[in-house]
């Protein structure tokens, strides 16, 4: 039976992929991709084959003359080895039915176009900037009033945002929200008390802004050059105007249309001509105007420039929203009421479209586009219409919790951003019916039970909240294409891997993401979205991720996160195998897979050992001998263990027993620290303060793009008096009164042999040195070099190729370094030739004017700088090399991502 479903999904699935369908004359193919090849009979066939198999199961020979005979396709031996290994998840050496299945199934899901075009940045990205109103009560209304051109054009980049609250104070603000004037919209007939303002709207044509107020008139003010000057009052409305819009066309020829909604249902239209501004002109001796809107009715040539136009009883309840639909020259009115939505023209005779809802639509956006039309309303549902069919929504998403008071589109109504009365906005996908984003971080502040008000700027993607307070937030910030594409990490890139058996790099960001690439042409085969997560007031919220390797096969995936979980991926399929956890809330700084073992490192000053094959979450624990935060890490199976700490202690482990043969001082390497191997109790201060200093790290913890601020422990009789209580166990006197530096970032020379005078290890301080290391029990320091060339910076990042021909470097600055480690603090001397390398790095040919990089090593013959250059704007954090395609791999802070550049120059 779950053959049978099995079947059946693969058909219906692979019925939508491009590729599924196979040709009915099959020419050889070579490597092509499988479910590609794969039809609806050749998966019956299949099916039948893995049936007669021995234990239902295949190896290799069988299934690769099965694909030849089958399928008429043809695998190069590496190529075939990397589909099995793809599809043999289990690691026994034979394939079933069930793993060709999901193989297959994983394949047609990467082809499909929606997985290609999504985005990894959420659309809403941090906190909202709060400002106060400068108004004494809330806001009633936000808009933007954008700068009109002689050609009538306009540009929402130039114009300004005007606020008005309901005692009619109203305020001018820049695009950067900057107040710039106020003014006060104020009855002409009351002379005591003020109106309550219900609504506005600017007319930037004609430089004109129009105000409502429970008082049932519209009053129209002059703002030519920054004035405010009443020019006309409408007075005596049968009902009170509660909302408005206003349209004008580029042709001047076309009449302007201001809409009016009344709480009383009705739709009242005012039209008139812009030339010379219309009514509105400025006439010598011209008083200001005053009439009622009965005068108005009766006796229109009392204003003949303007024109009522009246649509009555179209709503049982108050018009909520009015716009225009420019492109069918239609009024779009809405109300909460079953007949909720109206969409006519002014003659009433072409388009006359009423949309029903029994609880109605409290607001409405349109696309004119693509033709959609999205409505919310208190039913907490965003539905999405096609406006020429009236009778049933094309589809209703749900998942408010309160009524929805304003919309959004973007990119031609693909995505909708809806805000409810709660101060939740949901962001959806139209095309995938699917809630993208629930946006919850609108403080109280700016309006818990006041109405809010809000407008969108599609030219900044900035959505303004105005009622007691202002609160900017951007929709879907705008990528710059020169840093990314928006396909890649939103965050700090912690670890940059290269798989040598699937020929892949695996990337792990500080935004809780893994993703699989093709090097060669920087497409994303797998993603994990959330790989770390915790529990936070009943919500999971992504977690850091801050360190990965993988296992000795190159099969599996291990990453530590920040609070201190660990867990194994099948990088291919994207299923997480194994969780493992250090301790709460303690991040892992690195991890190493060894032979049957996972050790991971962190801030609880220790390494914890993991067993391969185990299912317990916790593992034991070496013996603790750092006194502060390890912060790099490096392995040599089988030999060795390098740990450092936040306060430049450097200890070697024995990989095979975790038992510590050498302790070093890397701010005083020439001091030799003796080991004490007596087992002792752990000191009272060290037991009750672990949580306390834990703490105080996290508070000096560096970002990934700049430098760590130095400690020095001289400076604070309270760390005098720390250093004298753990003075058992930490560095000697002498080095308690030096200042202490850190160490970021340490690699092992793998190639080279263990022997006293021979530097295996490379480590980096915030000085900017690069210390080189014999892990010999006899050996220690054997010499430095400056890896930098700017104050301030140091290396963060280290890669090397196999043979440690090369050390790559990257700095928090982002400069690449490539040195030449040939000869360099070795016993085996080898030749070196000049000509060819100065062919490979053009960086090495003589210069009439020398740069700093240059200069800076004048008097360091070795290593031998062989490239340097600015490969990101901020910090480098990860590096890797591809030795057979000779590409070096490197990942920074964001905005800067992940590129790739040849060995010898930058791209």
């Amino acid at each position: 039976m779950a053959n049978d479903v099995d079947v059946k999904s693969i058909m219906s699935i692979s019925s939508k992929s491009e590729g599924s369908t196979a040709p009915i004359t099959r020419t050889k193919l070579k490597n092509a991709p499988l479910h590609e090849r794969c039809a609806i009979p050749d998966m019956v066939k299949i099916k039948e084959l893995f049936q007669a198999a021995y234990r239902n199961k295949m190896l290799p020979n069988e299934f690769r003359n099965l694909l030849r005979t089958l399928l008429n396709v043809e695998y190069d031996d590496d190529e075939f080895k990397i589909l099995f290994l793809k599809i043999n998840t289990s690691r026994e050496g034979e394939i079933d039915w069930d793993e060709l299945v999901s193989h297959l199934l994983l394949g047609y899901f990467l082809n499909d176009p929606e997985n290609e075009r999504a985005s990894l940045q959420l659309p809403i990205m941090g906190l909202p900037t709060v400002m106060r109103s400068q108004h004494r009560h809330p806001i009633s209304r936000i808009c933007f009033c954008p700068d009109v051109a002689k050609d009538r054009s306009t540009n929402n980049l130039t114009g300004n945002y005007i606020t008005a609250s309901r005692d009619g104070m109203i305020n001018w603000w820049s695009l950067d929200m900057t107040l710039l004037r106020t003014a006060f919209s104020s009855s002409p007939h009351l002379k005591v008390r003020t109106t309550w303002v219900t609504d506005m709207v600017c007319m930037p044509d004609v430089n004109i802004i129009v105000t409502s107020s429970t008082e049932r008139d519209l009053r129209f003010y002059d703002c030519t050059a920054k004035t405010f000057t009443l020019k006309i009052v409408i007075t005596s409305w049968e009902f009170m105007i509660c909302t408005m819009y206003y349209h004008f066309h580029q042709d001047i020829s076309e009449k302007c249309t201001l809409i009016c909604g009344d709480v009383g249902g009705n739709v009242r239209v005012l039209q008139f001509s812009p030339v010379d501004r219309g009514p509105f002109r400025n006439q010598a001796g011209r008083a200001l105007v005053q009439l009622r809107h009965i005068d108005l009715q009766r006796r229109p040539q009392l204003l003949a420039e303007m024109k009522l136009i009246e649509l009555r009883g179209v709503h049982s309840e108050w018009v909520r929203q009015v716009s225009y639909y420019a492109s069918l020259h239609c009024i779009v009115s809405c109300a909460t009421c079953p007949d909720s939505l109206l969409m006519c023209d002014l003659a009433g005779s072409k388009t006359h479209n009423m949309f029903h809802l029994d609880k109605g639509i409290q607001c409405f956006a349109f696309d004119e586009e693509a033709h959609v039309l999205v409505t919310g309303g208190p039913d907490c549902s965003v539905r999405v219409w096609n406006p020429f069919v009236p009778s049933k929504a094309s589809a209703a998403l749900h998942g408010h919790h309160a009524g929805i008071v304003a919309l959004v589109l973007q990119n031609r109504a693909s995505i909708v951003y809806s805000l409810s009365r709660d101060r939740v906005i949901k962001v959806w996908d139209v095309q995938g019916q699917n809630c993208v984003q629930t946006y919850i971080d609108i403080p109280a502040q700016v309006g818990e039970r006041t109405p809010i008000s809000c407008v969108y700027n599609d030219a900044t993607r900035e959505l303004i909240l105005a009622a007691v307070k202002i609160a900017v937030l951007v929709l879907d910030e705008q990528i710059n294409p020169h840093h990314t594409d928006g396909f890649t990490h939103s965050r700090a890139v912690a670890r940059i891997l290269y798989n040598p058996l699937f020929k892949v790099i695996i990337t792990c960001g500080m935004d809780s993401i893994i993703i699989n690439w093709d090097p060669l042409t920087g497409k994303r085969n797998v993603l994990i979205r959330e790989a770390h997560t915790r529990l936070l007031h009943g919500e999971l919220i992504p977690v850091e991720i801050t360190a990965a390797c993988f296992d000795p096969g190159d099969q599996l995936l291990l990453t530590g996160a920040r609070n201190g979980t660990l867990k194994v991926w099948n990088f291919n399929t994207g299923v997480c195998l194994k969780e493992m956890t250090i301790e709460h809330m303690c991040e892992v700084t690195n991890c190493f897979w060894v032979e049957g073992r996972i050790l991971a490192v962190g801030w609880n000053r220790h390494v914890t050992e993991f067993e391969e094959g185990g299912t317990q979450r916790t593992g034991k624990s070496w013996e603790t001998r750092h006194t502060d935060d390890v912060l790099a890490a490096a392995a040599r199976p089988p030999l060795t263990l390098a740990t450092s700490s936040y306060n430049s202690e450097l200890i070697f482990w024995k990989l095979e027993t975790g038992q510590p043969y050498r302790r070093f001082s890397c701010t005083e390497p020439m001091l030799r620290i003796k080991m004490q191997y007596s087992k002792r109790a752990a000191s009272p201060h060290a037991a009750a303060g672990s949580s306390a200093h834990r703490g105080s790290s996290i508070l000096r913890r560096p970002s990934m793009g700049g430098a760590r601020d130095s400690v020095i422990d001289a400076a604070s009789a309270m760390e005098k008096a720390r250093a004298r209580r753990v003075s058992a166990v930490s560095l000697p006197a002498r080095a308690q009164v030096m200042r202490q530096l850190a160490v970021h970032a340490m690699v092992f020379l793998q190639s080279r042999p263990v022997h006293m005078h021979v530097a295996t290890l490379m480590l980096s301080l915030e000085n900017g040195q690069v210390q080189c290391w014999s892990e010999h029990p006899a050996g220690g320091i054997q010499g430095a070099f400056q890896g930098i060339h700017t104050a301030g910076d140091y290396v963060s990042a280290f890669a090397t190729d196999v043979d440690n021909n090369y050390l790559f470097t990257g700095t928090t600055v982002g400069y690449i370094k490539v040195w030449l480690m040939t000869n360099y603090l070795t016993t085996d001397k080898t030749h070196i030739c000049m000509p060819k390398l100065r062919l490979k790095f053009p960086f090495l040919w003589r210069d009439r004017i020398e740069g700093r990089a240059k200069r800076c090593v004048r008097d360091q013959p070795l290593p031998l700088l062989l490239n340097s250059y600015k490969a990101h704007l901020r910090c480098v954090t990860s590096l890797a090399y591809v030795d057979h395609l000779e590409l070096l791999f490197r990942q920074s802070t964001p905005f800067s991502g992940l590129s790739a550049s040849t060995g010898g120059q930058p791209p």
